[in-house]
């Protein structure tokens, strides 16, 4: 099944809970702590494989979690970290954020990789808390909740060469004679209900072929299937617009593509555009009147063809491929350059950090909320029904200035304040 968008849901392993463990051995008198560390989450990572070239995969399954780490052990034994979780999209997936609808990073080159969803740090077994003041800790850290984020996925397929032109005009027809691509063919409008992709080969270089199925008056707007595949075409090198010869009104089929393309983006309407006349073979092979008739009007033919009698399809290729190699190494020197590409970079939660960096927010409600990378992580991963747990929190608080910070900006004990997502007013003082 041919699947060019979905919405996912995916989730970063949680961090495995740290350990309380006591060294027990005969004849080793206080022997002490020895709560190993929980294992750290797994992450979830997109890669554009090559192989695959639909978003089916993501067609009933919506949501996807990577591996939890492990608890820690006894005897110092660190919990296992949770496998990473490696989703597959093709190449020219972009993903934006499913809520802002925010463009985050565009899959266009294979094996392309990006991570999404950091997992949860593992929390620390109680011998990490060993100090000269706290000789016997007997409590241990929460493992962290792994990131959460949902996605858009939309898939415009990268092609050498993009065929348009209205229903029946032969696209599928062509694709299947200069590839070994087998698309469905029949004499009724529609018959082509999703893009082809053929691989074309001519004197030893291949170029990838696509065609736009369904364009027709109005597709940009919604009318027949064309609507959802004119994005296929933006990521082409070069547009062939078929015209039926067999068709009266070429100049008005020419420009009823052209309008919708136009309609539907700017990007498009400026691409390279090779006007190709099909079907030449019902009017024995001459396509003179309607080359002239097109020239008169602006429209210059770059080739005439017939793809059931394979008529001129040799000589269009051999004219087609320096062109498809120009527009590649155009589109090649664009992607490298740094001023036009600047690869976008996801930045998760961070899993360390300073814990003297914060800032206190005063909300009109009289709530207070406290936000740091590293306080919140340590809010999200302390256990405050344990006396001692809370303790340490409430020594990091102090150390850090947050409890100061809080006073100075007017927090007060029956306030409400907030570090992070976690309510902390029983807490903090």
């Amino acid at each position: 099944m041919f699947l060019d968008e979905a919405i996912i849901t995916v989730h970063g392993g949680r961090g495995g809970d740290g350990c309380v463990a006591w060294r027990r051995e005969k004849y080793v008198p206080r022997g002490g702590p020895e709560g190993g560390d929980g294992g750290d989450g797994g992450s979830v990572s997109f890669v554009a494989d090559n192989n695959t070239d639909t978003l089916s995969t993501y067609a009933e399954r919506k949501v996807f979690h990577a591996q939890d780490g492990e608890h820690g052990r006894g005897k110092k034994q660190g919990g296992k970290n949770g496998a990473d979780l490696i989703l597959t999209v093709p190449p020219g997936t972009v993903i934006s954020d499913a809520e802002s609808e925010k463009p985050l990073v565009d899959m266009r080159e294979p094996d392309a990789r990006i991570l999404v969803a950091r997992g949860g740090r593992g929390g620390y077994g109680n011998a990490h808390f060993i100090s000269s003041v706290r000789q016997a800790p007997d409590f241990a850290e929460q493992g962290e909740a792994g990131e959460v984020r949902k996605f858009r996925l939309e898939l415009k397929l990268v092609a050498d060469v993009g065929v348009i032109g209205l229903p029946s005009a032969g696209k599928s027809t062509l694709i299947s004679v200069i590839s070994a691509a087998k698309p469905k063919i029949a004499d009724y409008p529609f018959t082509t209900l999703v893009p082809n992709l053929g691989v074309a080969t001519v004197h030893e270089r291949t170029f990838i072929v696509c065609d736009v199925p369904g364009l027709t008056e109005g597709a940009s707007e919604g009318k027949g299937p064309g609507d959802k595949f004119l994005r296929h075409i933006e990521r082409c090198g070069v547009l062939v617009h078929l015209l039926d010869s067999s068709r009266e009104g070429l100049v008005n089929d020419y420009r009823v593509i052209r309008r919708e393309l136009e309609r539907h983006s700017s990007k498009l309407s400026e691409k390279r555009e090779l006007v190709v006349l099909n079907k030449v073979d019902l009017a024995g092979n001459d396509s003179a009147c309607f080359e002239a008739e097109l020239r008169k009007n602006g429209i210059e033919v770059f080739a005439a063809l017939s793809s059931a009698t394979t008529y001129g399809i040799k000589s269009f290729l051999n004219k087609l491929l320096p062109i498809i190699l120009a527009e590649r190494q155009k589109r090649v020197t664009q992607i490298s350059s740094p001023a036009s590409h600047v690869s976008p970079t996801l930045r998760p939660h961070l899993t360390s950090g300073r814990t003297d960096a914060f800032i206190v927010e005063e909300h009109p409600t009289g709530s207070f909320i406290v936000r740091g990378k590293r306080i919140e992580q340590i809010a999200k991963m302390t256990n405050f029904l344990h006396r001692s747990a809370l303790a340490r929190f409430r020594d990091v608080l102090e150390r850090t200035g947050v409890r100061k910070a809080l006073e100075r900006a007017g927090a007060k004990e029956s306030s409400q304040v907030m570090i992070g997502e976690v309510d902390v007013s029983e807490y903090w003082v």
